[in-house]
C-alpha cells in the first residue's frame, strides 16, 4: 500500500508542478478585467483541449501507477521469475525519444510562425532560427513526418520484441513476470497507436493548412502526448527490469519504522 501512495505522490507532485508553468494560477480578472472575461475577449490559461487531454493523461498516469503497483507486490512471491528483456526494447526507447523530440522541434518552429514577425529584417529573423514562410511550412511538415515513421518503426519494434521472448520461451502465461511484461507493453502500445491516429491527422492538415490555428495546437496537443508516454515508457522499463523495486521496499521499511 506504501508504494501505491508513494507512486501516487510522485504522480500527483509532477502533475501540480506541470500545472503551475501553465498559467492555471494566474487571476485574468486582474489583468484583463472582469468586462472582458464576461464579453469573451479574454483568453484563460489553456484551451478546453489542452485541459481534456491534461485529465486524460493523469487517468492514464493512474492507470499505469496501478500496474506498477501490482507489479511490485506481485513480484514479493515464490513463484515470480523475472524474464530478461529484449535487446529491442533499448532500441523502442530511442525511437520513441527522437519522435518526442521531433514534435518538440516542429511545435517550436509553429509557435514561432504564428507569431508577427514580419517587421523584423531577413537578417534578423535568420539569427532568431527562423527563416522564410515556405522553408517553417516544410520544416514543420518534414519534422511531423518524420515522427509518423519513428513512431510507426516504435510500434513494429514492439511487435518484434513480443515475438522475440515468446521465441525464447516467454509466453504470456509462462509466468506472472511474463503477463505483465505482454500487459504492460501491449497497453503503453495501445496509446502510442491511438496517438498515431490523431498525429496521422495533423500530418494530414500541415500539409493543406500549414498557418493555420488549428494546426499548432494539434502540434501542441501531440507533443504533449508523446512526451508523456515517453515518461511512461522509461518508468515501466525500469520497473520491469528491477531497478526500482529495492530503492522503493527501503524507502518503504524507513518509512514504516
Amino acid at each position: 500500500m506504501t508504494v501505491v501512495l508513494i507512486f501516487l505522490m510522485g504522480v500527483l507532485g509532477t502533475s501540480l508542478w506541470w500545472l503551475k508553468h501553465q498559467s492555471l494560477t494566474s487571476k485574468p480578472w486582474l489583468e484583463t478585467g472582469l468586462d472582458n472575461i464576461e464579453n469573451g475577449t479574454a483568453s484563460v490559461g489553456l484551451s478546453k483541449s489542452k485541459m481534456g487531454l491534461i485529465v486524460f493523461l493523469a487517468v492514464v498516469g493512474m492507470l499505469f501507477t496501478l500496474f506498477f503497483s501490482g507489479h511490485f507486490m506481485r513480484q514479493e512471491i515464490e513463484d515470480w521469475r523475472s524474464m530478461p528483456l529484449p535487446p529491442v526494447v533499448w532500441i523502442n526507447g530511442i525511437l520513441l525519444l527522437a519522435a518526442s523530440i521531433y514534435l518538440q522541434a516542429a511545435l517550436i518552429i509553429a509557435r514561432k510562425q504564428n507569431r508577427d514577425l514580419s517587421y523584423l529584417s531577413p537578417i534578423y529573423r535568420r539569427l532568431i532560427f527562423l527563416r522564410g514562410d515556405e522553408s517553417s511550412d516544410a520544416s514543420i511538415k518534414h519534422l511531423l513526418l518524420y515522427t509518423c515513421v519513428l513512431t510507426t518503426a516504435f510500434l513494429i519494434g514492439q511487435f518484434v520484441a513480443w515475438k522475440t521472448v515468446a521465441n525464447d520461451g516467454f509466453v504470456l502465461s509462462g509466468n506472472p513476470a511474463n503477463s505483465f511484461f505482454y500487459v504492460l507493453t501491449g497497453l503503453h502500445a495501445l496509446h502510442i497507436l491511438g496517438g498515431l491516429i490523431a498525429l496521422f491527422q495533423t500530418t494530414a492538415i500541415s500539409w493543406n493548412y500549414p498557418e493555420s490555428e488549428k494546426l499548432l495546437s494539434r502540434i501542441d496537443l501531440s507533443a504533449l502526448y508523446w512526451h508523456f508516454l515517453f515518461f511512461i515508457w522509461c518508468i515501466m522499463i525500469f520497473v520491469m527490469l528491477g531497478w526500482t523495486y529495492d530503492p522503493l521496499i527501503e524507502l518503504c521499511q524507513r518509512v514504516i519504522a
